[in-house]
């Protein structure tokens, strides 16, 4: 969906394994070469006296190479999985698995041109080609669930076509579980963390993002919410041309974001910073529905309107009003260091079982250094350190495992976009005044 998609280097072409047979075939082989290699691994270390040097002997960079190379290939909602594993970064995997699954967020092979016919005659009938005024067979770019065509309307419109992949929505639930059973095996996986309720939840998720007709209903929906706001566009949809499995859009013009500003000035830099922090405020505080996979490939740049282009919405979600009120309080206590305000906030999602344990003071110690982008002025994402200084923090919490519970499974993906608008900050290294945005969207009290 990029005007210089045409550029780009060819992606890789196979056949999507569709059946859950072979997707499973497909994980699990995967599960036997990194067993293998950590074998291998093992004797190398036993042999070299290094045991110590990794936490365990499946985790080398090999086969988190393997890995990210095998779920690109697989995509669905396994690689879905890993898109979400690499937005947390190296905060809860292993630094090498965190640098190999970060091609998730743009990598992916292409289907061939021969199931992409049989998909779009399944979903219009082998006459598809009249439906439209044009059609191209070549992608314009490939993701977890589908990949985006360019078309036009009988009437010459220009649209793309979203193009979900074969047997992705009946094979959620089966691959979920098998990549749990993989990572668990590789013990990829935080030891605190509700693996079940999580996995539920991101069953949950994945079946949302699947279905086309709720994407359509969330666009149209978050698109009307939003507005003619300055500075965003949102494509609008086809509801005629789409389907449960294809999606019909406005051509969007623009680059993908970290693409756009690679080599983009300081200023250009700080406005898209300040775009993507203010949109996170509004869809919180006013709307109440965020987009939550903030996934790069996600946001475009058109240069010539300065607008951010915001595209798929199968990730969309309501937020409740009591999300909303623990993260204004959340903020609030985060603007004025107040432990007190934040500790009532670690209550109300649960995350701490003791009232007198230590992990308490650890978790707002933990919070309050990231505090420090509310002090007032430009705070700049690119030059801090924070990420390191916060898993200084998390060594430490590991050791009071016992004494914390995982929130609500459904926080995880509110985190996601949070999380994520702050590593794209970061990527864009920007400068925003992060507190004169909270006060001017009216997220903190206001002073006497």
């Amino acid at each position: 969906m990029t005007d210089d998609s045409e550029k780009d280097a060819p992606r890789k072409a196979s056949r999507v394994p569709s059946s859950r047979l072979a997707r499973f075939l497909q994980i699990g082989a995967t599960a036997t070469r990194m067993a293998a290699g950590g074998a291998l691994e093992k004797a190398k270390r036993l042999k070299e006296r290094a045991e110590e040097e990794l936490p365990h002997a499946l985790l080398t960079k090999k086969n988190a190479e393997l890995l990210a190379a095998r779920l690109a290939r697989l995509r669905g909602a396994a690689m879905k999985v890993g898109q979400m594993l690499s937005l947390e970064g190296d905060n809860m995997l292993p630094p090498e698995f965190a640098k190999a699954l970060e091609i998730l967020r743009s990598s992916a092979h292409q289907m061939p041109r021969e199931q992409v016919r049989s998909v779009l005659e399944e979903a219009f009938g082998r006459d598809f080609h009249d439906r439209f005024g044009s059609l191209s067979l070549q992608p314009m770019a490939a993701a977890s669930i589908g990949q985006v065509h360019a078309a036009t309307t009988k009437t010459g419109q220009q649209i793309v076509l979203k193009i979900q992949y074969p047997g992705v929505a009946e094979s959620i639930d089966s691959d979920v579980d098998n990549l749990r059973s993989l990572l668990q095996l590789a013990r990829l996986l935080p030891g605190e963390l509700d693996v079940e309720a999580l996995t539920r939840e991101v069953k949950a998720e994945l079946h949302r993002e699947v279905d086309y007709a709720h994407e359509l209903s969330q666009l149209c929906l978050y698109r009307e919410m939003l507005g003619e706001r300055d500075g965003y566009f949102v494509p609008a949809a086809y509801p005629e041309l789409s389907t449960s499995r294809v999606l019909a859009l406005d051509h969007a013009p623009g680059i993908e974001l970290l693409k756009a500003t690679a080599l983009a000035d300081q200023e250009t830099r700080d406005r898209l910073g300040r775009q993507l922090f203010d949109l996170l405020l509004i869809e919180l505080f006013e709307m109440r529905l965020m987009q939550t996979d903030p996934n790069p490939a996600n946001y475009l740049y058109h240069e010539e309107t300065k607008r951010l282009v915001l595209l798929d919405f199968g990730a969309a979600r309501a937020v409740p009003p009591h999300v909303s009120d623990i993260y204004r309080k959340a903020f609030i206590g985060l603007a004025a260091k107040d432990r007190v305000l934040l500790s009532e906030v670690l209550d109300e999602l649960g995350f701490v079982s003791a009232q007198g344990s230590p992990v308490r003071d650890l978790i707002i110690d933990m919070s309050l250094e990231s505090a420090e982008a509310f002090d007032g002025g430009a705070y700049d994402f690119g030059a801090t350190d924070l990420g390191e200084r916060l898993k200084v923090h998390g060594r430490a919490l590991s050791r009071h495992q016992k004494d914390l519970k995982s929130p609500p499974p459904e926080f995880i993906f509110f985190q996601r976009k949070l999380g994520g608008t702050f590593l794209l900050c970061r990527q864009l290294g920007a400068r925003i005044d992060c507190l004169g945005l909270l006060e001017s969207r009216g997220v903190l009290p206001p002073t006497s």
